[in-house]
């Protein structure tokens, strides 16, 4: 019984389940900046604020034809070794995350925004943002 609880994780990846394990920043900072899905190249372009009220970012995938039926899970920011992570409130294509403890960052700080896909498949894509400065907050 022992061997087989111990193997249990082994299996279950090989039938393509994925435990619900946090990434790590490492794995966020090598995640593609582009993905061709279905042929569709999608990139992401997001803006993040911080102030007093909190830590905000809005993200969008773009595609210059039709985006492929992928659905916005989540974000994730990197600064420097810290890391912030948030469901999304999305509709098709865009998305926005709000934080009142926020994440940390000053205005003007230099972030990687990541998120995570879901394709027509349930399966999860991660699609990074370039680096991108920290805007001020109202």
């Amino acid at each position: 019984m022992k061997r087989f609880a111990l193997c249990l994780p082994l299996l279950l990846a090989a039938c393509g389940f994925s435990p619900a394990v946090p990434p790590s920043v490492g794995d966020l900072l090598s995640a593609p900046t582009a993905l061709n899905v279905g042929g569709q190249v999608v990139t992401l372009e997001s803006v993040s604020a911080s102030g007093a009220g909190g830590f905000g970012v809005k993200v969008r995938l773009n595609s210059r034809d039709a985006l492929p039926a992928l659905r916005l899970d989540g974000v994730f920011v990197v600064s420097g070794t810290d890391l912030w992570k948030s469901p999304l409130r999305a509709a098709g294509a865009q998305g926005s995350a709000f934080g009142r403890s926020g994440a940390g960052v000053q205005p003007g700080e230099t972030v990687q925004i990541v998120v995570r896909l879901r394709d027509a498949q349930g399966r999860p894509l991660w699609l990074r943002d370039g680096e991108t400065r920290v805007g001020t907050a109202p």
